[in-house]
């Protein structure tokens, strides 16, 4: 390629075919990490090397090729946004259902406070209803604005 484009300048090409057939750097001919690595981070900054979104109007092949290249890739594309728009709210319900355990735990253990007649078991099931206070506070605190209830 880099001949060949050389022999173009040498015979005296136009700019705008120069512009058209830019140089071929080595970045350009790296493997694109959307098809090696599909489950990666952070594939939204991958772009297209510059000769793959050459349009050449005369090609009608290769246009049919690029429109479903990128109908494939935005479908991938919103694949993985729908995924993790799921994967969000299910941590958002997970947050949930921890701080209402921690709720419940310390209800349970509450009321075992309550029935106890031994004050060794009573100060016992405060300290473990007091526990479970703390972790339902601390949970409340941590993921506030995060939660998503659920009747």
């Amino acid at each position: 390629y880099c001949q060949s484009r050389a022999a173009m300048q040498h015979l005296g090409a136009d700019s705008d075919t120069l512009a058209l057939y830019q140089p071929l750097k080595a970045q350009d001919l790296v493997v694109s990490k959307e098809v090696t690595e599909e489950n990666r981070h952070c594939q939204g900054s991958d772009r297209l090397t510059w000769f793959w979104r050459i349009n050449n109007a005369e090609d009608s092949q290769k246009n049919q090729w690029m429109n479903e290249f990128y109908r494939v890739n935005w479908l991938k594309a919103k694949a993985r946004y729908d995924h993790w728009s799921e994967e969000l709210k299910l941590v958002q319900h997970e947050m949930f259902w921890t701080v209402s355990w921690f709720g419940t735990q310390e209800a349970t253990w509450r009321s075992r406070a309550d029935k106890s007649i031994k004050d060794g078991h009573k100060a016992y099931a405060e300290k473990q209803a007091s526990m479970w206070a703390k972790f339902s506070a601390e949970g409340l605190k941590n993921f506030q604005g995060k939660l998503i209830g659920t009747s």
